[in-house]
């Protein structure tokens, strides 16, 4: 029996997608828990509802049917703006195309997600920016913008700011999917270290070599796991 409090459970989480007239169900009755502190892989290939999945468990989006309880919170019934609230203070979500702002700088891209928080002093959330570049031993790179960046130091942004507002939760969408080995096992050695600091991580991969660095794994295949 986990010792930890369970922070996610999904029951009977299916999704249908309408498609003109055509109705596509990617995923089925999917049940899963997720305890605190926990490191997980879902793993499957192309297809298999990984990133629905994610979506869901992000609250990016919602279930057809089926109970999503989120630190004892019935996601379901919350507004759109109620889960952008949850999304922003309990979820850090990493992006396999790290989803930074060409425009802004590695300091601006990390601060973003404070822009929506309470936090309204401009030297705070520099500060805790810079805070979370450091976690990722990126300080050097904090004026540098995306194009002036490695894959491995933009994931390394992202990294930061998934951090940034201090989420439970870190979601990693294929972390490792547009980086070379060496750069890959920096980043998974660098999410190890955040689970030795308590946060809980869910892996996103098809890779199977990565989901043998977490504690379990949970395998999908066709929308269903097996």
């Amino acid at each position: 029996m986990n010792e930890h409090k369970t922070i996610i459970e999904l029951s009977n989480i299916n999704k249908i997608y309408n498609l003109g007239n055509t109705k596509l169900q990617v995923l089925f009755d999917i049940c899963l828990q997720i305890y605190e502190k926990d490191f997980i892989a879902i793993v499957g290939p192309s297809g298999s509802g990984k990133t629905t999945i994610l979506n869901i468990i992000a609250c990016l989006d919602r279930p057809t049917s089926g109970q999503y309880i989120l630190n004892d919170i019935d996601v379901n019934s919350k507004s759109n703006d109620d889960l952008s609230e949850i999304r922003n203070k309990s979820i850090g979500v990493i992006f396999q195309n790290f989803n930074l702002i060409s425009r802004h700088s590695a300091l601006e891209n990390v601060q973003m997600p404070l822009l929506y928080s309470d936090i309204t002093d401009k030297k705070t959330r520099t500060r805790k920016a810079r805070e979370c570049l450091e976690m990722v031993d990126l300080t050097d790179r904090a004026s540098h913008y995306p194009n002036e960046l490695s894959g491995g130091q933009q994931q390394r942004v992202a990294i930061a700011r998934s951090l940034i507002n201090d989420p439970d939760i870190i979601l990693a969408d294929e972390p490792t999917g547009n980086l070379d080995s060496q750069t890959s096992r920096d980043i998974i050695t660098l999410l190890k270290k955040l689970h030795e600091a308590g946060k809980t991580i869910i892996v996103i991969t098809h890779n199977d070599e990565i989901a043998k660095e977490t504690m379990d794994t949970i395998n999908l295949k066709d929308g269903k796991i097996v």
